[in-house]
């Protein structure tokens, strides 16, 4: 590989003078530039990132803190897109994500803790879970800025997150339109406050119409499809199942369907099921499944822009939440009864 040297020299200019257009820096006229560029063009060049980062005092690195397992990580659509999002905006910026996932899925707390203790990163985005709660002091005091995804415990964080409860309320009150009055629920073990919000927007619309959560009709899953069906299983051979199940996120309610399927049971015609977050796989399914959509790759992409701003020596801004919205499609009907 050509060094910024070779350049120099075959441009006719000082590795001075080479750095200054690397980097896009004043004092260079328009033919030096023009020459020196067209030279980097010819030859493949490609400026150290180290080199670069050692004379802006940066790494050109972010860390991106998502407290789960790999596992968890690369089964999920909605993260998978939040990451594409945030790469999206770093690849503008020319820089580089350093990855850094849980060992353990009881131990998801480990992940914050190992990118808070390296020198690498310039700053940090980091998945909220209540379990990285208990280090929001830690967090205070590193100087790097950092951006939460999700539900931030301090008003004096920077945050994104989606309208968890606002979807949910939707969600609800379309089953409630529907004549739905019997409806489950698979929320999740895992307890990040996207969950808390998506159970009260539940409540509440519940409680509009006069009915109570009867918590007999609770199931919990881990997001995993295999959890949903589990979960719908217990629902369903209950006494006196729902006539209609709302999954907190899409995979499990892919699982559910399938074990609706296992005991004879038509989709919407004997149960309306809803999804949450509204992944590829929700329209490939006959019927398709009504869910409700957050915008994942709109969170990272917001996440990783306000990170940059705060690099830039911009004030912090407030928290911001995102719209969601209900996508209603095959998976819902009346009930049977109607």
């Amino acid at each position: 590989m050509p060094t910024i040297d070779d350049i120099a020299r075959i441009a006719q200019v000082s590795p001075a003078t080479v750095s200054k257009v690397v980097n896009n820096r004043p004092y260079v006229s328009a033919e030096t530039r023009a020459r020196v560029e067209r030279v980097i063009a010819e030859t493949g060049f490609v400026p150290s990132q180290r080199a670069r980062g050692l004379s802006r005092k940066r790494s050109s690195i972010l860390g991106l803190i998502i407290p789960y397992t790999s596992d968890q990580l690369f089964l999920d659509p909605h993260l998978l897109e939040l990451m594409r999002g945030i790469e999206a905006v770093a690849n503008e910026h020319d820089y580089n994500l350093l990855l850094s996932t849980a060992r353990e899925a009881v131990d998801a707390a480990s992940a914050c803790v190992r990118m808070l203790r390296s020198d690498m990163i310039d700053g940090a985005i980091i998945v909220e879970t209540n379990d990285v709660q208990p280090f929001a002091a830690a967090l205070a005091a590193e100087s790097s800025p950092w951006v939460v995804v999700g539900y931030a415990q301090q008003s004096a964080t920077p945050a994104v997150h989606a309208d968890d409860y606002g979807g949910a309320l939707q969600a609800t009150r379309h089953l409630l339109r529907l004549g739905h009055r019997r409806i489950g629920v698979i929320s999740s073990v895992w307890r990040p406050f996207a969950i808390e919000e998506r159970e009260r927007g539940i409540r509440d619309a519940l409680s509009e119409a006069g009915v109570a959560l009867d918590q007999d009709l609770m199931a919990l899953g881990d997001f995993s499809i295999e959890s949903g069906g589990h979960a719908g299983r217990a629902l369903l051979e209950g006494g006196s199942p729902p006539t209609a199940i709302f999954a907190l996120n899409d995979r499990m309610a892919l699982g559910l369907i399938r074990a609706a399927a296992d005991h004879g049971l038509r989709v919407p015609d004997d149960l309306s099921v809803v999804g949450f977050d509204d992944i590829s796989l929700a329209t490939l399914l006959t019927p398709a499944l009504t869910t409700v959509s957050q915008p994942g790759f709109a969170l990272g992409t917001a996440a990783a822009s306000a990170l940059f701003q705060l690099l830039d020596g911009a004030p912090l801004a407030p928290p911001a939440a995102l719209p969601t919205d209900l996508i209603v499609r095959g998976s819902t009907g009346q009930p049977r009864d109607l």
